[in-house]
Formats: structure tokens, C-alpha cells, sequence
């Protein structure tokens, strides 16, 4: 299987201004992300994923109706720019993006994904106190049925967070409950693959105990990296692609 990993625009067009981080090229990513599509689409991938963060949707008066209409505008536009791609495209959000503002313009992948003999899960988690990810309720039912089940096919999931490696430097990128997390993934025998997002220098494929963590770069922030991942019974092959 051969996968498209992407992550991590924090686009601004319609929305004013541009991220608080100056190294986040919020509004030249309209350019930069169609550049990557074309990228990507020379690639013959079975699916797509990308891991969160698609806008930066401003924190500061986050609800107003101006910023609302201007950041649903913005997610339209990423998802047009998407739209070349001719494999599925699966997209999560992230801590920067407006959950309800995404429900409108992307589907949420809530039964599993069949791509190519595997099952793929996605699970829109969020920040709980103090910035730190959480995976409750529904969604740590959703991870609990998947890990249960009785098919037995190796599965990919799909999440904005880290569950491994541990990156809280400066910002608490690793659920707080990762170590928990892992165990289950580890010892269900089913899981072949985590893809993320959030940590923005990104983390190339890691195996433990019999699963492989992935990070993708930020493609905001120079020099615009994102993954191909060729993913067989026993390994994963990784190449990065650049824009610069």
C-alpha cells in the first residue's frame, strides 16, 4: 500500500492576518499546498491523509460571525485545493481548526475506511486542560471497538495527536493518556500504523511493538515537507518530498 501523508497548513486567506508563529507561512499555503497536490498526484497512492490543523483559525474572537463565515470560507478552500487528487482523501482537524466550522465542509470518517486489505480508523480528538490531548467519550469508544472486533485485518489509524514518541517541549503535543494508549494499540496484534500531525518538526516512522508511529511535518513552515509511506506486512518505507 502506498500512502500520502500530509499535515498541518494553518492557511489564511479569507480569515485576516496570519499565524502569531512567524515561521507558519499561513498565507502563502494556498500556493503551497496545490504545489504538493500536483506532487502528490504523480505518485499513484491508494489514499491520502491529512493529519490536522488545515486552517488557523484565529483564537481571539474565534466565534464571532465574521471570523466564523471568513474560517468556513478558508476550509472550503482547502478542501478545494484537495480536490485534484483522484485516490480517497481522508481529513482530520486539528487544535487550530473550528470543529463545527469542519463538520460543514468534510465528512467525519466514523466507520472504518477499506483500503487495499486494511481498515483505516480516524479519531477527531481534542485538547483538554491545559492544551494536553485527550481521547474520551465517543471517540475512546470508537478506539476501544476497533482494538475488539472481531476482523482481524491490520489496521492504520489516523489522529492530530501524538501517541508516541513523547514531544512536550514547550507544548504538550503527546496525549496525556499516551502511555495507556499504546499499550492497547501494542498488544491488540491489529494495529500497523499511526499517522499524526501537531508536532510540527514531524517524526519519521518509529516500530514498537509491532507498530509504526509516524509524524508528518508541518507543510507550513519551510521547506514545506510532506511523506509517502509504502507500507508492507512487516515494514514501512518512507520518503519525504519537499517544496524547496
Amino acid at each position: 500500500m502506498r500512502i500520502g501523508h500530509i499535515s498541518d497548513f494553518h492557511l489564511r486567506h479569507d480569515l485576516p492576518g496570519t499565524s502569531a508563529v512567524p515561521t507558519r507561512l499561513s498565507r502563502q499555503m494556498p500556493e503551497l499546498i496545490a504545489r504538493a497536490v500536483e506532487r502528490l498526484s504523480t505518485e499513484d497512492l491508494d489514499w491520502v491523509a491529512v493529519t490536522g490543523d488545515l486552517v488557523d483559525h484565529p483564537f481571539d474572537d474565534m466565534h464571532s460571525p465574521e471570523n466564523l463565515a471568513r474560517g468556513e470560507a478558508d476550509l472550503a478552500l482547502v478542501r478545494q485545493l484537495l480536490e485534484p487528487l483522484q485516490c480517497p482523501v481522508v481529513v482530520l482537524y486539528g487544535n487550530h481548526d473550528h470543529p463545527l466550522l469542519f463538520r460543514r465542509v468534510f465528512p467525519l470518517w466514523h466507520a472504518a475506511l477499506e483500503v487495499a486489505d486494511y481498515r483505516v480508523f480516524c479519531f477527531y480528538d481534542e485538547e483538554g486542560i491545559g492544551h494536553v490531548p485527550e481521547r474520551v467519550g465517543a471517540e475512546l469508544e470508537h478506539f476501544e471497538e476497533a482494538l475488539a472486533g472481531d476482523d482481524l485485518r491490520p489496521q492504520i489509524h489516523l489522529q492530530h495527536y501524538l501517541v508516541h514518541p513523547e514531544k512536550n517541549e514547550g507544548y504538550p503535543h503527546t496525549y496525556g493518556t499516551a502511555m495507556r494508549l499504546k499499550t492497547a494499540l501494542e498488544g491488540c496484534g491489529k494495529v500497523r500504523l499511526l499517522l499524526s500531525g501537531h508536532y510540527h518538526g514531524g517524526v519519521l516512522p518509529l516500530a514498537q511493538g509491532g507498530v509504526y508511529y509516524a509524524v508528518a511535518p508541518a507543510l507550513c513552515e519551510a521547506p514545506h515537507i510532506f511523506r509517502i509511506y509504502e507500507l508492507a506486512a512487516d515494514e514501512v518505507q518512507t520518503r519525504s518530498l519537499q517544496l524547496l
